[in-house]
């Protein structure tokens, strides 16, 4: 999986360069944030913005990295494609993840 890092204040910002999140390539995302908080990080920006289609296994893929923050963490979501979006109603994830339309909304929330 294509994935690109920077540092903005106390957040980590990830940026997905692929243009399918699945079962294949999920894990890779899943083991990038789990490194990053064994090595103390706790606040995650994913953008999501060249992201035009995800299923389950990559949702599968999200979820243990936000199960896996510590108390005081947060794990937000931008830039989602529509069909993106409604897959995360769809599942009520929506619920669980903080969504933003960009990282710049995101960082400021």
């Amino acid at each position: 999986m294509i994935l690109s890092q920077e540092r903005v204040g106390d957040f980590v910002i990830l940026r997905v360069g692929e243009n399918r999140v699945d079962a294949t390539n999920s894990t890779a995302l899943q083991e990038q944030v789990s490194g990053l908080v064994r090595d103390g990080e706790c606040k995650f920006v994913i953008d999501l913005s060249s992201v035009l289609f995800m299923d389950s296994g990559g949702l599968a893929g999200l979820i243990p990295a936000v199960n896996g923050l510590p108390a005081g963490g947060c794990f937000l979501l931008t830039g989602l494609h529509p069909r993106v979006e409604q897959i995360f109603r769809l599942t009520k994830l929506d619920t669980i993840f903080d969504i933003y339309p960009s990282v710049d909304e995101a960082l400021l929330s």
